[in-house]
């Protein structure tokens, strides 16, 4: 494309370029086209790494650096894309997850080069079929600190369900040792992949919800985090990086794992969905088995309890809720 041709079609600039892209020439061909501007320093985006589905368009944002060092706000670049059926730029500029796999997007401006790796997967998942997703690699939690854990549809706290079901905890809560001051216990990304919400949890912490590179249908909620820093919308989290430290003396540190949204989806035991490297962890604190943290939908639904939405529970039931650590 000839220049002239590339100043008639380039689209206007943003200090930084977020969700849309230019579309190589602007028509959405994968050809490499260098855009005008001053040559830079330094070209990056942000995430470098990301989990989508198919469907969804892709969030990326470009820093640009001149050749001093300073960033400049009026750069945008020329995006392509390393395998076009997996990820697409559309004559639009919308970068869009088009099938499931890898692919790399780069991006040029200035002389420099920046690429960002997204893993698209489906966005459906056969639990019948496939059986709970092993996607937890890592603990979340400190596990010496911990005193007990509620078992899944147990009647501790308050009613979470996915609407499958209803009147049951379909997560799981982690109770600190009583001696210990709560806010100390370490919190930590049972999994690799995205952060696609982090958010005010009640009056203790924040909420973080992370999305599985190996399943991406999958998301992992942690519960009550003071979150570092680095813990932000569209951060890339390797599975036993450390997250936060747990927010509050007040509340327990809980988590649950959803195949799809929580309402719609399906919840499912933290206990099923990790490896059995990460189980054995449990079994040397006396856990004999996974069974053992689960309240079957037969057995909660043979011993049914009252609730309205998610409010606390009244009445407890008759089955045992929580498993206590030796």
């Amino acid at each position: 494309m000839r220049r002239s041709a590339w100043r008639r079609c380039r689209c206007s600039v943003w200090p930084k370029v977020l969700l849309t892209a230019i579309a190589a020439g602007c028509g959405g061909s994968d050809a490499a086209v260098e855009p005008d501007g001053p040559s830079l320093s330094q070209l990056s985006l942000f995430p470098e790494k990301q989990v989508a589905l198919v469907g969804e368009q892709l969030t990326l944002s470009v820093t640009a650096r001149d050749l001093a060092g300073n960033v400049v706000p009026t750069v945008a670049p020329v995006f392509t894309t390393a395998n076009a059926t997996v990820v697409g730029i559309e004559p639009s500029g919308r970068i869009v997850a088009r099938g499931a796999g890898t692919a790399t997007v780069l991006a040029r401006a200035g002389g420099k080069l920046a690429e960002a790796t997204v893993y698209v997967g489906s966005p459906t998942y056969d639990l019948a079929a496939l059986g709970a997703p092993r996607v937890a690699t890592a603990d979340y939690i400190d596990l010496a600190k911990i005193e007990r854990i509620s078992r899944f549809r147990s009647t501790v706290g308050h009613s979470y369900t996915d609407g499958s079901e209803s009147c049951r905890s379909m997560k799981h809560y982690f109770q600190p040792r009583l001696t210990l001051d709560w806010t100390t216990v370490d919190v930590f990304s049972p999994v690799e992949g995205t952060v696609i919400v982090v958010r005010q949890d009640g009056a203790w912490g924040k909420q973080i919800l992370i999305r599985t590179r190996l399943v991406p249908f999958v998301t992992v909620a942690l519960f009550h985090v003071n979150p570092d820093a680095h813990v932000v919308p569209l951060a890339w989290l390797n599975a036993g990086d450390h997250v936060g430290r747990h927010a509050s003396q007040s509340t327990m540190s809980d988590i649950a794992i959803s195949i799809g949204p929580k309402e719609g989806g399906r919840l499912i035991s933290y206990f099923d969905a990790m490896t059995d490297a990460v189980f054995q962890r449990y079994q040397g604190r006396g856990v004999a088995s996974r069974s053992a943290l689960i309240v079957t939908q037969a057995e909660r639904d043979a011993d049914p309890v009252p609730c309205v939405g998610e409010s606390q529970f009244t009445v407890f039931g008759s089955l045992p809720n929580w498993v206590v650590l030796n």
